[in-house]
């Protein structure tokens, strides 16, 4: 047997053992009798389908793969394989989980949790080491997932945490009459559809005015646009609006509608020079307490479950996990991305006076 850094070979029966990079393009053409993934959970589904379609120029070429749940349990192929299992049993794909899935309501050192995720425990693994693991992970939802396997999704960066999220609600709905901004989120299909109000000041204060979300099992839903149209038309009898902000790129057509009606529409393309400068503004206003918030329960969750992407020129939102139909939805958090740069923008202009009182919608 000839021994390197990378590889194993057996001269006599011309049979190799290979370590290979994780690239999809690196692995087409392979010809395996076994191959062994590891960390499956967050190998990227790519890599895993040139494995997959690999299998059968042999008699028997076997693809086994070993990991443990990622940050977005309800992503990846560890999920898919999970769930095929469940759907089709071991004549299709078998199936082997050493967790503690069942008992996220037990503690994070409960000893018959950490037996039933590691079966070497009391072998070469000792309570101290799970003691040390549970104070230096970065949140508990971390440590549940390496150690005691437990699907849980959770957001490792998000784009303002949660404590400081809190810190900056007050509890209390925008008030009517209020000189506000509209933001609109818009998408068609397998996706959500948000609006959030915004009032212009220095320090504005948000609120969700309409939120439009797939249901998780219909596959035929579509964004009730006419409910997302009627919704800014009774915001603006409540409201004084001073621009209804829009991603044209989805809502171009209700725009022209609502704007022939009387309606201030104000394009805001979703580029990302723009997209970055609103970002880093609204996560400095963030973390500055430059503005408040009305506590609602589906705005909370979106801006939670948002994170960013960071380049050269700054942060940008993002999904966290990843952007199947199934990630985390965040629509609210953009919403209110564009509504916090309108408000502010539109709070450090100098209002002209007008003889000509205006006039509510």
């Amino acid at each position: 047997m000839q021994i390197a850094k990378e590889r194993m070979y057996i001269p006599a029966t011309f049979s190799s053992f290979d370590c290979l990079v994780s690239e999809p393009q690196s692995l087409e053409g392979l010809d395996f009798s076994l191959c062994l993934v590891d960390e499956i959970g967050v190998t990227p589904p790519e890599t895993v389908d040139v494995l997959m379609l690999a299998q059968g120029k042999r008699p028997t070429s076997t693809l086994v793969g070993i990991g443990t749940p990622p940050a977005d349990p309800e992503g990846g192929v560890l999920h898919k394989w999970r769930e095929l299992h469940r759907e089709l049993g071991d004549e299709f794909i078998v199936w082997r989980e050493f967790s503690a899935d069942a008992f996220q309501h037990h503690d994070k050192l409960c000893e018959h949790c950490i037996r039933l995720a590691n079966p070497a425990y009391g072998d070469f693994l000792a309570m101290d080491s799970f003691v040390t693991a549970a104070k230096t992970a970065t949140s508990e939802a971390a440590y549940r997932r390496a150690r005691l396997c437990q699907l849980i999704a959770s957001n490792e960066h998000p784009f303002i945490d949660s404590d400081t999220w809190d810190g900056l609600s007050n509890g209390l709905a925008v008030p009517e009459g209020a000189a506000v901004v509209l933001a609109v989120d818009a998408s068609r299909v397998n996706d959500s559809t948000a609006i959030v109000v915004g009032t212009v000041a220095a320090r504005p204060h948000f609120d969700r005015c309409g939120l439009w979300e797939k249901p998780r099992d219909d596959d035929s839903w579509q964004v009730p646009i006419l409910e997302v149209e009627q919704a800014i038309r009774d915001a603006a009898k409540r409201y004084r609006v001073r621009e209804v902000a829009y991603d044209p790129a989805y809502f171009t057509r209700s725009a022209l509608v609502l704007e022939s009606e009387g309606l201030p529409m104000v394009a805001y393309p979703q580029s990302p020079v723009r997209q970055t400068a609103a970002t880093n503004d609204l996560h400095s206003s963030a973390l500055a307490g430059l503005f408040t918030h009305s506590g609602d329960a589906d705005l909370t969750r979106h801006v939670l479950n948002a994170t960013v992407k960071e380049s050269d020129k700054g942060i940008r939102l993002a999904k966290h996990g990843n952007r199947s139909r199934h990630a985390p939805k965040i629509d609210l958090a953009t919403a209110l991305m564009m509504c916090h740069s309108r408000c502010t923008w539109l709070a450090s202009q100098k209002r002209k006076p007008s003889g000509v009182a205006s006039r509510r919608y």
